[in-house]
């Protein structure tokens, strides 16, 4: 029956739609919400001169403000607690002019969210760069951009979401037991719409990426078979191309300034005691880029409207997570809210936010330690522990620098309330590939991997790096595409046959440590302890009260002997272990042996 009346909404909605040519912003809503009120916005001719009639005791109208575009008219309503789930008729009215519009309200998602945990691995992907399921959608009409040519690094290469979906199976073999993808909302620009960070508009997937369903399809496929899902949400900017920018029917929901004038990219004039109003100012609401207006988040409607979209997707969707985008850039005070209003609805989910800074101070003050756990964000995307792994492997050992600047980046961790579940990574989508930064050294990418892999923290994994990709410069370079994910692609890396040895190694590399972690108590409950650096060795313990792990790492040139009796806070000096990397049993008496530049990973018994 649910099924039925839901078919009787679209068909209804859907023939409205084409008369009238009206769109609302959000689409549905839901009863039973913690906070019980709505804010609409209309949009159809001339809808500014109509009237919200209040025909429901279910639905109760607080106030509607015109738009300066006619075409434009927000209402606040408050539902009702006795609303009851249903397609709700609204009328406009404007003298002898009735508009109506078929609304439904739906019962608000009650599935229990599992949170990210220690021992969940998350792997990163483009949809446009991983694989293409649709040929069909390739090029779509009414876009402004059509191209689509796999040899331009920023044009649009095909990938969508039917094509993500269909490599599950692949994913879920490697080990990855949740996934992020980068955001599939419609962006609807001239260029380089296929890294969807310009949204326009924020209710609708990009058709080059499929539909909604499409997207609900994907979350649920990943759930029947245990993985769980990230939506990234964009609060900071728009596109220019979406209708709050072209129409401008509330233009204090944009940030502007007499000419362009872009950000300048220092979130440290937020917490600087010196720092000149004027350069926070234009950190603020400068714009990321000219096609990118920023969103002036003080105004309360423009909020709530990107925290109703937030909770749409929640509860349409039904995701696990949330990766918010260049978090430092909005306005505090609203970031703050809207993070109090996710966790008002639903307490577990999962939040972490991308703060690309460059000290682990400035990266903590957007997670306040002595704040009560609903009130402020919590966890990070670990920009800082991302550096520290540049230099690990790459400089020689120093009292600051080598395997010492990860030493010292998580020594103040006791800035965070909870660095457990920071979100850890030694490259992303912005950055270029790590294999790349390390001249293309396997044992390099393999030594960072396994520290992330057993490091405090839940760790992230940008697609491609486990078959080698090493692209470096422009982003277009840095997003390619996976071999094997489009028909006519000369090599199936999906498959271990289209892979070469070195691919293949590294591949079974990455699943037999994010195999193991999944089972690892240590991981999984375990805390983190660490022993000053030594002679450039560096040692750390995850250690639950069932399980101990020894993580070491010898960066020296040459073979290094490791007296355990050091360790004996957390081991004895003689004992059995599980050698992780090479699968095998091996007896320790007194010391270790490590050969230069590697990384033993012991799970002791």
């Amino acid at each position: 029956m649910k099924k039925l009346s839901l078919l009787i909404c679209i068909i209804c909605f859907s023939t409205f739609a084409k008369t009238q040519d009206i769109a609302v912003f959000p689409p549905n809503w839901y009863t039973q919400m913690q906070d019980s009120n709505l804010q609409i916005i209309v949009k159809a001719k001339g809808i500014s001169n109509f009237q919200f009639e209040n025909i429901s005791n279910e639905i109760i109208v607080s106030n509607s403000i015109a738009g300066k575009h006619p075409d434009y008219l927000l209402v606040n309503l408050k539902i009702t607690k006795n609303a009851k789930t249903g397609i709700k008729k609204f009328v406009f009215r404007n003298g002898s002019k009735k508009l109506n519009l078929n609304f439904e309200l739906k019962e608000k998602n009650k599935r229990p969210v599992p949170a990210l945990e220690q021992n969940d691995f998350i792997y990163l992907l483009m949809p446009d760069r991983f694989a293409n399921g649709d040929v069909k959608n390739d090029v779509v009409k009414n876009y402004t951009e059509t191209s689509h040519n796999r040899k331009e690094p920023f044009d649009r290469h095909g990938g969508d979401l039917k094509g993500i979906q269909e490599r599950l199976p692949y994913l879920k073999s490697l080990g990855a037991t949740a996934l992020w993808l980068t955001p599939f909302q419609e962006n609807n620009e001239a260029s380089q719409s296929y890294h969807g960070y310009a949204i326009t508009n924020h209710y609708q997937t990009d058709s080059r990426y499929g539909t909604n369903q499409d997207y609900f399809n994907l979350v649920n496929a990943c759930h029947q078979q245990n993985q769980k899902v990230i939506i990234d949400l964009v609060y900071n900017h728009i596109g220019d191309g979406h209708w709050m920018n072209t129409d401008q029917p509330f233009p204090s929901f944009i940030h502007q300034f007499d000419t362009f004038t872009r950000t300048n990219y220092r979130a440290n004039t937020l917490m600087d005691p010196y720092a000149a109003a004027i350069d926070k100012k234009i950190f603020t609401e400068g714009w990321f880029d000219k096609h990118m207006p920023d969103l002036n988040l003080k105004d309360s409607l423009i909020a709530k409207y990107m925290i109703q979209q937030t909770l749409w997707w929640l509860n349409e969707a039904k995701v696990d997570g949330i990766r918010i985008d260049t978090y430092s850039y909005p306005e505090e005070s609203f970031m703050k809210k809207c993070y109090q209003a996710i966790r008002k609805e639903y307490p577990e989910m999962s939040i972490f936010a991308e703060i690309w800074e460059h000290a682990v101070p400035l990266q903590s003050y957007f997670t306040p330690k002595e704040k009560n756990k609903m009130e402020d964000l919590q966890q990070v995307l670990d920009f800082q522990f991302c550096f520290a792994m540049d230099e690990f492997v790459q400089q020689p050992f120093g009292w600051t620098e080598g395997v010492s600047k990860l030493y010292y980046s998580l020594s103040q961790d006791y800035l965070y309330r909870d660095p457990y579940h920071h979100v850890t990574f030694i490259d992303n989508h912005d950055q270029d590939r790590f294999l790349s930064q390390v001249g293309g050294d396997i044992n390099k990418l393999k030594t960072a991997l396994g520290v992330m892999l057993t490091m405090r923290g839940i760790p992230t994994m940008f697609y491609g790096t486990e078959v080698l990709m090493q692209g470096k410069g422009p982003h277009g370079v840095i997003r390619e595409d996976f071999s094997g994910g489009w028909p006519g692609d000369l090599k199936n890396k999906f498959e271990a046959s289209g892979r070469s040895e070195s691919e293949n190694d590294l591949w079974n590399y990455i699943q037999n440590l994010a195999k193991w972690r999944a089972n690892s108590d240590a991981i999984a409950n375990g805390k983190f302890m660490q022993f000053a650096p030594q002679d450039g060795v560096y040692t750390y313990f995850r250690y639950s009260n069932n399980k101990t792990v020894m993580v070491s790492y010898n960066s020296n040139a040459n073979e290094a002997n490791i007296d355990l009796h050091r360790f004996k806070e957390r081991i004895n000096s003689s004992f059995t272990a599980n050698d992780v990397i090479h699968q095998q049993q091996i007896n320790i008496a007194n010391k270790l042996k490590l050969a230069a530049k590697e990384l033993k990973i012991l799970e002791i018994n």
